[in-house]
């Protein structure tokens, strides 16, 4: 009898064990940011004309930003810093929108990173990968990263062809034209009792943040930025506020 009771106590503690294994969290998350490129609320479509704050019509052209320093701050207050290479997402390649990595299981509440490259990657000189000059966003006269890349076309510049473009870059003191983002993640993006692997992280970046948000940047009087100063640290001013969760 005794024996039986044994048998049945080990049997019992065995299907306990795996059935608390089964509901164990895992140990890491796939992390997959999605960046979403807009004009207020709608998608950006480059060719498709659309007016900013100052009622200025504007088309765009090309629209391309670096993502780096990637961190996670979780609910614990423990970061993360993760170990990815600078990012360069090109409104004109679909598949520079996304961005995965493997992280430490948990709650995140703020997903924090570089707009730009810093100034230790700006000195080293040509780089590969995504900080290649072929991509278009290095400025082989001034040595540095152009951080982000607003062009296209608006009836109200006052410039050959219309053109508009800000190339936005500079990296030393008081032309750092890199920001510094700290989203706060919602609540309601985790739930204490999922067991999910994966998470997909939408990021909105609103170009029509480049022209009214800290300053105000009009196409008529501004149409061109190619270089590190008062222009450029005013726009970059302002692309810190295009994100949002």
């Amino acid at each position: 009898m005794k024996k039986c009771l044994l048998l049945i106590v080990v049997i019992i503690s065995v299907c306990i064990a795996f059935s608390q294994k089964g509901k164990e969290k895992p140990a890491s998350q796939t992390i997959r940011l999605i960046f979403q490129n807009m004009v207020g609320d709608a998608s950006l479509q480059t060719g498709i004309e659309y007016t900013n704050a100052f009622g200025e019509p504007f088309m765009v052209r090309a629209f391309k930003y670096y993502i780096s320093d990637m961190q996670l701050q979780y609910a614990d207050s423990t970061i993360y810093k993760t170990n990815l290479t600078p990012h360069l997402v090109n409104e004109r390649d679909s598949t520079t929108k996304q961005l995965s990595f493997i992280a430490p299981a948990g709650n995140i509440t703020a997903i924090q990173f570089l707009l730009g490259v810093d100034s230790i990657t700006n000195t080293t000189g040509v780089q590969t990968g995504d900080l290649d000059p072929a991509k278009g966003m290095y400025w082989v006269w001034n040595t540095g990263y152009i951080m982000a890349k607003l062009e296209g076309t608006s009836a109200v510049a006052k410039s050959p062809g219309r053109q508009f473009s800000y190339d936005v870059g500079g990296y030393k003191y008081g032309e750092n034209a890199a920001r510094k983002i700290d989203l706060p993640v919602p609540a309601a993006f985790y739930q204490e009792t999922s067991l999910s692997k994966s998470r997909d992280v939408i990021i909105k970046a609103d170009v029509l943040k480049w022209f009214a948000g800290t300053h105000d940047v009009k196409i008529a009087e501004h149409p061109m930025c190619h270089e590190p100063g008062k222009l450029a640290m005013d726009i970059a001013d302002n692309y810190e506020k295009m994100f949002t969760f």
